[in-house]
Order: structure tokens, then sequence, then C-alpha cells
């Protein structure tokens, strides 16, 4: 195989892929996600060469931020690219608390480019004379300018001479570009003309010329350039007021100022050129969504930050006096960053200004709300990852092969001869679920989520099946609690610390083995409502916890009256089953970690951080009058949880709503057991009818639906029918309503703060409209 790379200065599709077969041949890797690209090849001429695929880095939404710049004016959104996690949502959090308090105000200082020439001469005179020489041509110089541009401007030039070595700093208005190219070609063109007119000047012409002696900055941190300026020189302020900082970045002024005082020593003790604190994330997500040259990240990042407390407000500014962009030329022609540039209105004349104006505003956000969680502790926390005694080989997205799952299949179906001969990868579902997306949060470094598959095997009689089967890789409960911390993190030091606290008692420990302890339980009545089962994999080792599946459908019919007393009755068969049985599914400990009632009261200061956050942050959600009956729940959480533990409880799945509810050919299917625990039969009832029902539902109504799901669960057996008889069950539906409210719709309702949930707003209506009936 020959080492030349094929294709050379070739810019076809048939190119691309000859080089990608080469680059496979030579690695022997697989490379199967450069294989498409949505990039045309001949359109990549001047970008890069030797052109094999692209890379895609994820875009967000950060924003909107209140503008009110010379050149950005309004509400803007920014999409960053980033794969650091928590960068948008902090960035977003700081443009709130900055359009709440009036939002920002931006300017352009300047606009330079710089490419700076080295001379050598005879000696020291010949430099001396030359720049003498070079000041009484000025006009001359602007004439070469314009040969090469006419949107070039020569405005400055600075000659720095060291012995006999001249330094020429020539500084370019470059218009929309960011610049570099122009500059080159434009100084370039200089020095030839210096050359060529100089040709018989024995004493001014130089012995030697370079094009660039490193005295400009090019994509480098320099004092000269912080002084002189390199690229726009752009500044934002903006006037925070006691209510943002407070109800938005969770802290207050004079700890923010505090703070900035104490970091700026540091900052001072370690030589720090300029002083910022999160720039680079904003400089760096916003050069790769809009086509920047990425390499210039290093000098554009640098920033002067100044925080101040004037009266109760506080006032920040930052500077970046060196912002190398440009809305022309480079990346920016390329399709993707191209269409980003027109969503934000930089792709017309002057779109350089309002770009750079837009950096800065948001660089602004990210340090208040960078300050603001460093001062609160919600940095670390926000970034925490969990700690490992060992190397973990975690399931990777190749290791759902046949290996893997035929061990799984053949014990499943009871078939030890079975041999799985193929497995596919089939398109991936809509939705992962809220536990996996949580999971991903705490623990991102691994495979979980839902995977579909087709797979295809021969059993031991030598007859071949193909089904669709769903590979659910579940993150461990630990993982779901760190995922949540890192949502609490953003919602204020009181939420993050209540759930520091009380977050590993909740039912989220654990839910990786309690979903496949549930799977393995051999009970009909709850065979009959999961899903069918073909094999499980719980591997301590490699933090690998599998359930293969049944691929099923949901038959999207609507949640009429008629379907909710067949859902009731469905998991009724369960509640009876295990009614009064309480104790005995504890001692058997299948469950795991179950909180008791009790853990509801001690609990308090969780769920009212929670609720208090959720008020100040979505009051429109939340309103006064909802917080104070969540708040009333939380105070009487003592009497109310005694009331509940002296009630017969049963097994519950505890998240039965219609996301985990599928009926397909008549039969209903409840899937995601992981929070499934001990708690009233009611529980499951106040679930389904908050998710189901609607505001003109009636008193009648619920008591109607109470009546069919308890004699459902009295049919179970005859201790079941006894036990339904001797206990008031529409006072378990109201103690159920309360917990229902204080910790899930809660807990909801918090994270919908930082991560909307489409289902929430008719939820809290429903859940609210039932409190209210038993009232």
């Amino acid at each position: 195989m020959s080492d030349a790379i094929p294709g050379r200065g070739q810019y076809s599709d048939l190119a691309r892929r000859q080089r990608l077969d080469w680059l496979r041949a030579r690695t022997d890797a697989r490379l199967a996600t450069l294989e498409n690209t949505g990039l045309n090849p001949q359109h990549l001429v001047g970008n890069v060469e030797n052109f094999v695929g692209s890379v895609e880095v994820p875009v967000g939404l950060a924003g909107p931020l209140l503008f009110a710049g010379e050149a950005a004016h309004g509400s803007i959104v920014a999409p960053l690219a980033t794969t650091e996690g928590a960068l948008v949502a902090s960035a977003s959090r700081g443009a709130r608390a900055l359009t709440m308090s009036g939002g920002v105000t931006t300017t352009v200082l300047s606009q330079r480019m710089t490419r700076a020439p080295a001379f050598e001469f005879a000696d020291i005179a010949g430099a001396r004379q030359f720049t003498a020489w070079l000041g009484k041509h000025r006009d001359r110089l602007d004439e070469q300018v314009r040969l090469v541009s006419r949107h070039t401007r020569l405005v400055e030039v600075d000659p720095y001479q060291i012995g006999r070595h001249l330094h020429v700093r020539f500084s370019f208005e470059t218009a929309d570009a960011a610049g570099q190219n122009m500059t080159t070609a434009a100084t370039w063109q200089i020095c030839r003309w210096l050359t060529d007119v100089l040709a018989d000047e024995n004493d001014l012409r130089p012995r030697s010329m370079l094009l660039e002696g490193n005295l400009s900055g090019d994509k480098k941190v320099t004092a000269g350039s912080l002084v002189a300026g390199r690229g726009s020189r752009v500044t934002a302020e903006c006037r925070l007021s006691h209510e943002a900082v407070t109800t938005v970045l969770r802290t207050t002024p004079s700890a923010m100022v505090k703070s900035h005082a104490v970091t700026l020593l540091g900052a001072q003790q370690a030589g720090m050129t300029g002083y910022g604190v999160n720039a680079a994330n904003i400089v760096a997500a916003l050069f790769l969504a809009t086509g920047q040259d990425v390499a210039c990240v290093h000098e554009s990042s640098v920033s002067f930050l100044s925080i101040e407390m004037d009266g109760d407000e506080l006032v920040a500014t930052i500077l970046l006096p060196n912002l190398v962009v440009g809305t022309v030329g480079g990346g920016t022609a390329l399709p993707h960053q191209r269409e980003l540039l027109d969503m934000l209105g930089c792709s017309g004349t002057g779109g350089v200004r309002r770009l750079a104006e837009i950096i800065a505003g948001f660089a602004l956000a990210l340090d208040m709300s960078t300050v603001a969680a460093v001062v609160s502790g919600q940095f670390a926390q926000a970034h925490q990852r969990l700690g490992r005694g060992r190397r973990v080989e975690w399931l990777r997205e190749g290791d759902l092969n046949t290996a893997l799952l035929q061990p799984l299949l053949a014990q499943g179906t009871g078939d030890p001869r079975l041999h799985v001969t193929e497995v596919r990868r089939m398109p991936p579902l809509h939705s992962d679920g809220i536990a996996s997306e949580l999971g991903a949060l705490g623990e991102r470094r691994k495979l979980i989520g839902l995977h579909p598959l087709r797979v295809t095997w021969t059993d031991g009689d030598g007859s071949g099946t193909t089904v669709d089967l769903v590979a659910k890789v579940k993150p461990r409960g630990e993982e779901i609690v760190a995922g949540i911390a890192r949502l609490m993190s953003l919602c204020g030091a009181d939420a993050a610390r209540a759930w520091s606290h009380w977050g590993g008692d909740t039912e989220f420990t654990d839910a990786h083995r309690r979903e496949l302890s549930v799977y393995r339980r051999p009970e009909r009545v709850l065979q009959d409502l999961l899903p069918r089962c073909r094999g499980l994999l719980d591997d301590d080792e490699r933090e690998a916890h599998v359930i293969l599946m049944e691929r099923f459908r949901h038959d999207g019919e609507p949640w009429a009256r008629d379907r909710v007393d067949d859902a009731l009755r469905a998991v009724a068969a369960v509640h009876g089953h295990w009614l009064g049985r309480d104790k005995e599914l504890l001692h058997e400990g299948w469950l795991h970690h179950v909180p008791e009632p009790e853990y509801l009261a001690r609990s308090g200061e969780l769920w009212e951080a929670l609720v208090r956050h959720t008020a100040a942050d979505q009051p429109g959600l939340l309103g006064a009058g909802r917080r104070d009956i969540l708040l009333g729940i939380i105070g009487q959480a003592e009497e109310w949880a005694r009331e509940t533990r002296a009630l017969p409880r049963t097994l519950v799945h505890n998240d039965f709503s219609p996301r985990n509810i599928a009926v397909q050919d008549g039969r209903f299917i409840v899937y995601d057991w992981e929070l499934a625990t001990i708690g009233l039969p009611q529980r499951d009832v106040v679930e389904l009818l908050a998710f189901t029902l609607g505001t003109d539902s009636t008193a009648a109504d619920v008591g109607r639906f109470l009546t069919v799901h308890a004699r459902a669960v009295a049919a179970a057996s005859p201790e079941a029918a006894t036990l339904v008889t001797g206990s008031d069950w529409r006072r378990g539906y109201q103690l159920a309503l309360r917990e229902f409210l204080m910790t899930r719709l809660a807990l909801y309702a918090a994270g919908h703060t930082q991560r909307e949930f489409g289902f929430l707003p008719g939820l809290m209506r429903t859940a609210f409209h039932l409190w209210d009936l038993e009232q």
C-alpha cells in the first residue's frame, strides 16, 4: 500500500471515498461515522485539503438575551456548538438574569488586523534610515493595499527596531472579514513593492525579509495586542438588580463582589493575562457554530471582567480586546455556519460588529452565572462525576452484538442450544425516557437508554426466528441521583444542598436493581402486565444492567373513561396480590431501598426548597396559591405520613402514567418499573388520574374510578377483599394525593425550570384540580 494519501488536490466525492478506504486499510479502523457527510467536496476548496469526512458538534440554544448595543439590538438567541455539559444551561441562566435586569449594553471600540514583516539590514544605521524613508512614503503604501483589496484599509504603520533588524507592524481595517488572509495579501504586496522600488538603493534595501516576524501576535496572547488592538475590541456592560441576583443566580450581589476581589488576587498571583472567568467557552462555542478560525480562540478569549456594587445593584463589565471574528470568508461560507450567521442577523454588511457584540454579551452572561455558581457551591455540583475506585469496562455502542445477546436469549427462552446469527441496530426510539436522560447527566461515559434491535437466531431444532426486540440498558440508581443533583445545582444553593442531603434516600436509589428484580418475579399477575422479557444481564463488574424485551407500540388511542377503568383493573391485580404484605416484601429485599412514610416528614427541607425555587422561577406554573398548598402539605407531612403508615400497603408501580402504559391488541403493557416501591395502592390511581383527567372532572367522577379500582383489588383474593372493606378507600386516595403533590410533582416542577417537560402544565392543572375536589 502506498504511503501517499490518494487524490491529492482533488475535490470530489470519489477522491474522498478513496482517501477513506486508504485510511481504513492503513489503520484497520472502521470509520463508519465518516462514510456520509452533508458537505459538498467541490465547495471546500480553500477550506481544507485531503477532505475525508466531517465531524458533528452538538449545537444548543442559549438565551434569549436582551441587547441594547450599537449593532446588536433586541432579544437574541445564541447557537453554542459544544460538548461541555452545563455550558448552555449556565449561559442561559446568566442571560435570564441580565434580561430580567434590563439587558446588556454592547459596543465595538475598534477593529484591527495586523501583520508584521521583519527586515534585516547591513547595520543599525541602515535600519534607522529605512524607518525614516518608510514614514515619508506612507501614502504609497496605501496605494499598494488598494491594488489587493477595496475592503482593506491600512490605518497604522508602527516600526520596532532591534539592532539591524526592523519589525514593522501594519494594522488594517478589514470590514466584515476577520482579515488574516486580507492582511497577509496586502502586506505581501507592500513587501514586493518595497523590493522593487529599492532595488537600486543599496543604502536602503533590506538584506532579507520575512513576511511575518512574529510580532503581530497572530493566534497568540500578547501584551502588544492587548494595548494596540488585534481583531475587534468589544465591551459589554450590565446592571443586575438585587432581585435578579437572588432569584435567578441564587446568591447575593455582595457575595459576588467579594468573590471577584478574591479571585482577582489569585489571577494576579498566577500572572494571568487579562482577568476573566469563562469567556473562552462562549468564544469557542460561537466560533465553531459560525465558522470562525478556531485557532484564534486563544487570543480571542482574553478578557477583563469588572464587578462592583452600585447601591444594592451589581454593575458588571467585560472587555474582549482581541476578538478575531469575521462574517465573510473562511469557514463562514460553509452551509451550516452560514445558516447560523443568517439566524443571528450577522451575514450582511456590518455583520461583524453585531457578531462581536453578541459574543461579548453572552460572555458577560456566562461569567455572571459562573461567578454565582462558584460563590454558592453550584459549580462543583454541576460538574460532579461519580467516583470509582477501579477501571470499569462499560458497555459501548458495539457491545450489543451476538456474543452478548446469545447467553441472554438462551437463558430467557430456556433453549441452551439457541444460536444467535445476526444482530442489527434499528432506528432509535423517539425518547429514552426521563430516567435514562437523568442517568446520562450523572454518567455520560457509557451506553444507556433504549436500543431497538432486530435479532435472528436458530433454536435447538434448527428453526430460524427473526424478532424485533429492545435492549433497555439502565443507568445505575446513583447515576440518576447524580443527574438530578446536576439539575438541582442550577436551582440554587438551597435546592442543591437539600438534594445532597436527602436525594440518596429517594426511590431513585437502586432503581436499576429494582427493575431487574421485578422482571425476575414469577407471579402471574405481574408477568401478565410486563413486556415479554427475553433475557436479563446484571453484571456489576461492568455496571451493565440490561433488560432484553419485546418491541411493542402504543395504539395511540385517547385515554377515555373506559381505558382508564381497564388500566386501573389491570394494575389492581398486582395491588390485590400484595395488599397488606408490605412487611413480607420488605423482608424479601428484592425491592432494595424503599423509603418509609416517615422519610416524607424528615425530608421536608428538600421538598420545600424545590417548591420555593419553582415558585420564584416559574410563577406562571406555580403561583402563590399553589405554592402555599404545597408548603402546607409539606408542613403537615409528619401527621399524614403517620396515617399513611396505618393503612394497608402493597407493591405499587409509582410511575403509573400513560407514558409507561401501552395497549397492544387489547393487552395492557406496563413498563418502566424502576421506581416500584411499597405504598398505598391509591398512589397509582392518583398518578393515572392526574395525567388523564381534565379540569372538568368532578368529585363523583373520582369516586367512580376509585370504586372500579377498589372492586378490582378486592377481587384478587379473600384477604385483599377484607382489607379493602376494612379501610377508607377515599381517605387512602387523599393521602396518596398529598404524597404525589409533595414529592413527584414538586420534583417535576423543579426539573422543569431547567429541562422543559411538555406534559407538566396540563399535569399541574389537573393535579391541583383533584386537590380542590377533595377540599
